[in-house]
């Protein structure tokens, strides 16, 4: 009879007489064609290529076709049935030939008109086990299917069966509910609930005994009055839509309202309304209400609660940020008096105490730093803002600073940076350093001897970025595998005796976590008790336009008139000393927005210009109108503009960029960072402010190289997506555009079959179940060793940050669902291209 499936094997299922019974189980024999039924049909026609499909359900002596296509019948006796023929399969069975199969020469379909020659049919088989039925295609020329057939047929089978099942449990449902009827009738006039039927229009038709005793009116005086007579006035018109619902979609629905008692005492109550259906419409509605005054109660006494306990939690945040805020203005002095007595004649035993100075006065700013950070992101006020620094030397500094931390201890702290990275990136420069210092503060502080190294390499890279993988492996004590889930918990560590052995509230880790899932990014940790860990994150980070350095060394700051404005004195010294000492800047200082804006204006009359304004807060202007005013007076307009941020917390850039401000950072100011703001300021030729933060990917219409019809053929696709129309979808796109592809359903399968065979293409879908997308790329990338593999994203997900997941997972293209064909166009093309 042919090949029955890929296995070979047959399945032995219930006999003839019980598919016939299952069969009627289903309320589907003898009944009117339904339209979704023939276009199944029509839908196994087109996909087998064949001029005829059936949809036959089995009864005890013949084969009744529910639907049918090129064939118009509706019964066919035993002896001609085709159901019947795969009875005892459990999957397709193929006849090529039926004239040259000995057990279908004879069989009168093929003997007598319509000559059938060619035969292909997929057994519906029930949750139960039982055949109903079989989908069938024939036709009368001998021909075969290949395997993207079988699959598609089998896979419309089973969506056959999944109707008829919920078909089924209608049914079943039908009769249970019938033959409650009766204990229902005899709990209707028992129960202390209010049981009501009311019809279509909500008149009342039998209320129980607890009705009219509750509400103290008599039964006479509700029967065939509207229920909401009796419903408080202003809920009346939407008791009415709820029940108009109800009654049209002959679907139950949970209602709440309110009775007002023949006293005027109102009962808030709820109900279960049930239609009761008949020939198909819902012609009444019985309803059980209860009591809820009580609850509702306490419901409200608990939301009193709740919102008492919402705003101590807001008042907490606002405290905690408060509080940090105060701390780091006294915290920016010492930072930066530190700094500069490091930089005067000191003694060795004077230069130790101050190191000392700084390195506590560092760990104390990083603490409060990890407290702003968390009550900012708790708050859900910390945006992403994005410039162009220099990765290198920010990560040097940390490096620097680690190392001063590290004093007294037999570590190596180094920094090892590819050298195929370039030094300039596009990212939040702000909580990329926090991220570093908190996890390398981690691994200094439980390394007694042996070394900390951060290492930083890039993963993958795109049109548009570079996903940049960071590495902190220290020699430290180690965590054991049932403690690592906690490590990213705020206020915990391992256990409580490292507490007291290793200082630290438990936030470094936590702030971590959070500000690189707010960068698209992900971390995680691999450690071995008593040997060390290895901490990693990966991060998209844009790609730079240019490859000037941001502090160009060629440029002259001597001799330039620097306006200074700055309230807190011990900062304004700080500044000061490094424009007037280090950089021989000519530097005037000013108090407030009005003495400053009258120094630019007589600096401009005299001739002699203030080529660079250095402004922190001020007691009569905010830092935009201040901005504001200069740009406007067209006399002071040319002079550059560098913002003083008060705190670390993220600048509102777009309205800086708009008010004029060329460049800005955050205190405490470092002599590098400075430098690097004026720079931006003073150089056309730097790096500016107004930037892009993020290059688009390229879009569908960006121009690409075709790609020939032959190396498209011979280019194998593996789609990995677990819903079926969207794989079904996807690979009529694929197909379309000439590409061989092969399907699996989760990130498992897409590792097994990449094993099997070197995919060079992979669509992969992001949300799917056992093994999700970016779980399956990392173990893709670990086994491909370097291999140039294309990992093309597949996500319904829009929200922001989800592209950089996906490059930060490995991928390296993003395509939004639906996926059009012209995008999918174009990203495979890409595929060719990079």
């Amino acid at each position: 009879m042919g090949p029955q499936s890929k296995s070979g094997k047959l399945h032995v299922v219930r006999p003839l007489d019980a598919a016939a019974t299952s069969a009627a189980a289903y309320g589907i024999l003898d009944t009117p064609r339904e339209v979704a039924f023939d276009e199944l049909a029509r839908e196994a026609a087109a996909l087998a290529a064949a001029p005829v499909a059936l949809l036959g359900f089995l009864d005890s002596d013949r084969e009744f076709v529910k639907a049918s296509h090129g064939w118009n019948i509706v019964a066919l006796p035993g002896s001609y049935s085709l159901a019947h023929l795969v009875r005892n399969a459990h999957s397709i069975v193929i006849v090529n030939d039926a004239r040259s199969d000995a057990r279908l020469a004879a069989h009168p379909l093929v003997t007598a008109s319509p000559f059938v020659r060619f035969f292909a049919s997929v057994p519906l088989i029930d949750d139960r086990g039982a055949m109903i039925g079989a989908l069938s295609v024939v036709d009368r020329a001998p021909r075969s299917l290949n395997d993207q057939q079988c699959q598609a047929l089998t896979l419309l089978a089973r969506l056959i069966v999944s109707k008829l099942i919920r078909r089924r449990e209608g049914l079943e449902f039908q009769a249970r509910l019938e033959e409650s009827a009766e204990r229902f009738r005899d709990f209707f006039d028992r129960t202390t609930d209010f049981v009501m039927s009311v019809d279509a229009g909500g008149r009342l038709l039998h209320v129980n005994e607890a009705v009219p005793a509750a509400l103290g009116i008599a039964r006479e005086e509700l029967l065939d009055r509207p229920l909401t007579a009796i419903i408080d006035a202003p809920l009346r018109d939407e008791f009415r839509a709820a029940l108009a619902e109800i009654i049209r979609n002959a679907e139950p629905q949970t209602v709440e309202t309110v009775f007002v008692t023949g006293g005027g005492r109102r009962i808030t109550v709820e109900g279960s309304m049930q239609p009761k259906v008949i020939d198909g419409i819902a012609m009444l509605a019985r309803v059980i209400f209860r009591d809820i005054s009580d609850r509702k109660a306490f419901e409200a006494e608990l939301g009193r609660a709740r919102d008492a306990a919402l705003e101590s939690a807001r008042l907490k945040t606002q405290f905690l940020t408060n509080v940090s805020h105060e701390i780091r203005t006294p915290m920016n002095g010492i930072v930066g008096m530190v700094d500069l007595l490091l930089s005067t004649q000191l003694n060795e035993e004077q230069k130790e105490f101050a190191h000392h100075a700084r390195s506590s006065a560092e760990q104390l700013l990083a603490i409060v730093n990890n407290i702003l950070y968390i009550s900012n992101l708790e708050a859900g006020s910390l945006a992403s803002q994005n410039v162009d620094f220099d990765l290198f030397r920010t990560l040097g500094r940390v490096v620097e600073v680690m190392k001063i931390a590290a004093l007294g201890k037999d570590v190596d702290i180094r920094l090892e940076y590819d050298e195929k990275l370039p030094a300039l990136f596009r990212g939040n420069q702000a909580k990329l350093r926090q991220v570093i210092t908190n996890l390398m503060e981690n691994a200094v502080k439980f390394t007694e001897q042996g070394s900390v190294v951060m290492r930083v390499s890039q993963q993958t890279e795109t049109l548009t970025h570079r996903v940049v993988r960071f590495e902190i492996v220290d020699t430290g004590i180690g965590i054991a595998d049932e403690d690592r889930l906690l490590l990213f918990e705020k206020f915990s560590q391992v256990e409580a005796g490292t507490t007291r052995t290793y200082q630290g509230v438990g936030l470094g880790l936590a702030t971590a976590r959070q500000l690189i899932e707010t960068m698209g990014g992900l971390i995680d940790v691999e450690s071995t008790p008593g040997t060390g860990s290895s901490f990693w994150f990966s991060i998209p980070l844009a790609k730079q336009g240019t490859d000037r350095p941001i502090a160009s060394s060629d440029l002259e700051f001597r001799g330039r008139r620097v306006l200074l404005i700055d309230g807190y004195v011990t900062s304004r010294r700080i500044v000061q000393h490094y424009l007037d000492t280090t950089w021989e800047m000519r530097v005037d200082i000013a108090e407030n927005a009005a003495e400053a804006l009258q120094k630019l204006r007589d600096g401009a009359a005299a001739g002699d210009p203030y080529r660079v304004t250095v402004f922190d807060r001020m007691p009569d202007a905010d830092p935009f109108s201040f901005a504001t005013q200069v740009r406007r007076d067209a006399s002071i307009a040319g002079t550059r503009l560098v913002h003083l941020l008060a705190t670390n917390a993220d600048p509102d850039e777009e309205r800086l960029r708009a008010a004029g401000v060329q460049a800005y950072l955050a205190k405490p100011v470092g002599q590098a960072e400075l430098f690097d703001a004026l720079t931006i300021a003073l150089a056309h030729e730097a790096i500016s402010l107004p930037r892009a933060a993020m290059p688009a990917v390229a879009a569908a219409n960006t121009p690409v190289l075709p790609i020939r019809e032959e190396v498209r053929a011979a280019t194998r696709v593996l789609l990995v997506e677990d819903n079926f129309l969207n794989r079904k979808l996807t690979m009529s796109q694929l197909q379309k555009l000439g590409y061989p592809v092969d399907t699996v359903a989760n990130g498992k399968e897409a590792v097994e079959a990449i094993a099997a065979f070197d995919y060079p293409i992979v669509l992969m879908d992001c949300q799917m179940p056992i093994m999700d997308g970016y779980d399956a790329t990392i173990a893709i990338r670990k086994r491909d060793s370097g291999k140039q593999r294309r990992i093309i994203a597949l996500t319904a997900n829009a929200l922001q940050g989800e592209r950089e997941k996906c490059y930060a997972a490995g991928m390296d293209d993003y395509l939004s669902k639906p996926t059009n064909h012209a995008e999918l166009e174009v990203a495979l093309a890409r595929a060719f291209q990079s």
